[in-house]
């Protein structure tokens, strides 16, 4: 019996010293050092499709933007367009309106960025373009004048009046793709609109709240002539508009996307504040840190698991807001969470990243920094030696994994900061901030790029736990234009009572479930990666130059600079005979997704 006792006992203290090595650092470091660099390129030739040669017989797809030079809203909703067309890979001609002649029968499309349409001398010959089989975009509310009465009829429209204030839009068809219940509601926007009453030809695409509609088609001749009668389509939150626009007005239309699905937590890992927040003990009885380890962490990975997710870690070293060296100071830092965090971040296959030695952004200007009540950093130098701090301590504990991703705190980041990074993480490929506009000019604003210094600028989109209508539209937008859901939360917006609306943690997760739960029904197709994947795929998009050829019966893409795979948008009413080198799936009435595998690929098609 005694015998016994004495096994029992020798085989519970082996399990104990088990668990509690499990539990070690050298452990967990033996486990989780390897370091995560699925999303480097290889240097595998690229494949050509096309000679320069052919590419001169091509019939190209091109557009005409007319713009007003000394029109800053005329020039903004340009540059929105241009944005656009860049992305698309399309080819586009800029030109003054009160220089322009006749549209060439080239063009696509020719969009028309003025609010005083007598400004075009040749209004008539515009007019003559749509009738011959040209496509014509208002992409403002025409000014209420003789040159609007004129042409009128031929815009769809069967009586007018003078401009009110219209609030709101609603989307009446998919031209957003998925996007039908896609709104703003009437709080949050407002346009300048002239009321219209249209004729029985005209397709609705989007109304006001109070059903005045803000975007039509109609056919003129061979034609067709879209108007959207609001006065916001230079904002980025509108693109997909305007690439929804295109393709419907082009038939059988196609254009590469990135698509890619990121999802960043900003803060994470990071020490977790001590002590209790009343609100969470009475639902769950943990302090701070119980209720991330038990709650919050298992809420989110199971979330990742049934929808498709992959994290993006921004690590923290400590939250003090020491700007100046040294930088020495072990309080508020937590290795543990460091060690276990990130070790389950790349057991999921995400990635970590960094937020910085602690949330001071990478600025010297003060004023910047008071506007976040942060101190601005004294030096370049003081700003490299945190980060090489930062360095060490993630090095102590997954030493081979190299940084690839900088997340700026608050999005703020200065131009000596951007160098500090690139001495401090010479492997750093990725900065991660805010996409094409913000409220504030402060902030870091990116589009998707690459930039001279080769860090790939690879902004986010959205954030937060719940949703709304502005945020909703937003990523339905920004998937019309460019195939991209691009999301950050915080681990703290829980503790915040404006980030979190004050929602509970149980409701929070809640809406955060649906938002995934949706995107994943509505966007199965989008392809979820790391930052430093998602940055590869880029470069590569940067890359590839797209050439599209159209017949009534087959199109056929060219690629020069392809490597392994590129995807596009095909919007089209016809039926698919036959496909090489690529493969369609269908995402709704009228929408496809191409995923070509060759540098040349052609689609079948019949009516």
């Amino acid at each position: 019996m005694k015998k016994n006792i004495y096994i029992i006992l020798i085989f519970v203290a082996i399990l104990g010293i088990t668990i509690e090595a499990t539990r070690s650092q050298f452990i967990l470091q033996v486990s989780s050092n390897k370091s995560g660099n699925s999303g480097v390129q290889t240097n595998e030739p690229k494949q050509n499709a096309i000679s320069q040669e052919e590419i001169a017989k091509l019939a190209r797809e091109k557009f005409l933007i007319l713009h007003d030079p000394k029109d800053e809203s005329s020039m903004a909703i340009a540059r929105n367009v241009e944005q656009v067309l860049r992305y698309m890979k399309k080819e586009y001609d800029l030109a003054d309106v009160k220089q322009f002649a006749k549209p060439d029968p080239q063009y696509m499309t020719v969009f028309v960025t003025i609010e005083n349409l007598g400004m075009l001398a040749n209004l008539d010959e515009l007019m003559q373009y749509a009738h011959n089989g040209g496509n014509v975009f208002f992409s403002r509310t025409p000014e209420y004048n003789d040159s609007l009465y004129r042409i009128y009829r031929k815009l769809g429209i069967n009586s007018i009046n003078l401009p009110i204030v219209t609030n709101g839009i609603q989307m009446t068809s998919n031209l957003l793709i998925q996007g039908e219940d896609a709104k703003i509601g009437a709080d949050s926007i407002v346009n300048s609109s002239i009321p219209v009453e249209l004729d029985r030809q005209a397709k609705v695409h989007a109304v006001s709240a109070d059903n005045m509609p803000l975007l039509w088609e109609t056919r003129y001749g061979q034609g067709k002539v879209m108007v959207y009668n609001g006065t916001n389509m230079q904002s980025a939150m509108n693109r997909g508009l305007i690439a929804g626009g295109i393709s419907l007005l082009n038939q059988d239309f196609m254009y590469p996307i990135f698509n890619m699905k990121i999802m960043y937590i900003d803060d994470f890992p990071a020490p977790f504040r001590q002590g209790i927040e009343p609100s969470i003990y009475r639902e769950y009885r943990k302090d701070i840190p119980s209720f991330y380890r038990d709650v919050w962490w298992p809420d989110m990975i199971r979330l990742a698991a049934d929808y498709d997710v992959t994290y993006t870690g921004a690590i923290i070293k400590t939250y003090n807001n020491r700007v100046a060296p040294p930088f020495t100071d072990e309080e508020g830092t937590d290795s543990n969470n460091l060690i276990t965090y990130g070790r389950d971040l790349l057991k999921l296959g995400g990635e970590l990243g960094i937020h910085g030695y602690n949330h001071q952004s990478l600025v010297t200007d003060q004023a910047t920094a008071s506007h976040y009540e942060y101190k601005a950093w004294p030096d370049e130098a003081s700003m490299a030696e945190s980060l090489t701090y930062l360095d060490n301590y993630i090095k102590k504990v997954f030493s081979s994994y190299d940084i690839q991703v900088y997340v700026p705190p608050s999005n703020v980041l200065g131009e000596e900061g951007r160098r500090a990074l690139k001495k401090s993480f010479p492997d750093l490929r990725v900065i991660a901030s805010l996409y094409a506009e913000s409220d504030s000019m402060h902030e870091y604003i990116q589009e998707f790029s690459v930039a001279e210094d080769g860090i790939v600028e690879l902004p986010r989109i959205t954030s937060g736990y719940s949703r709304t209508d502005i945020h909703d539209w937003y990523i339905t937008n920004a998937i019309t234009s460019i195939g991209v859901f691009s999301h950050f939360v915080h681990p703290d917006d829980v503790l915040d009572k404006e980030r979190s609306n004050n929602k509970s943690w149980s409701e929070l997760v809640k809406d955060f479930q649906l938002m995934m739960e949706e995107l994943y029904q509505q966007y199965p197709w989008l392809r979820s990666q790391t930052a430093s994947e998602a940055a590869a795929s880029l470069e590569s998009y940067m890359q590839t130059d797209v050439y599209i050829s159209h017949t009534d019966k087959k199109m056929t893409g060219y690629m020069n600079n392809f490597s392994e795979e590129m995807y596009y948008i095909l919007r089209t009413n016809k039926k698919m005979t036959s496909l090489v080198n690529c493969t369609v799936e269908k995402i709704e009435e009228g929408v496809y997704l191409v995923h070509a595998t060759g540098a040349k690929f052609e689609i079948g098609l019949e009516e």
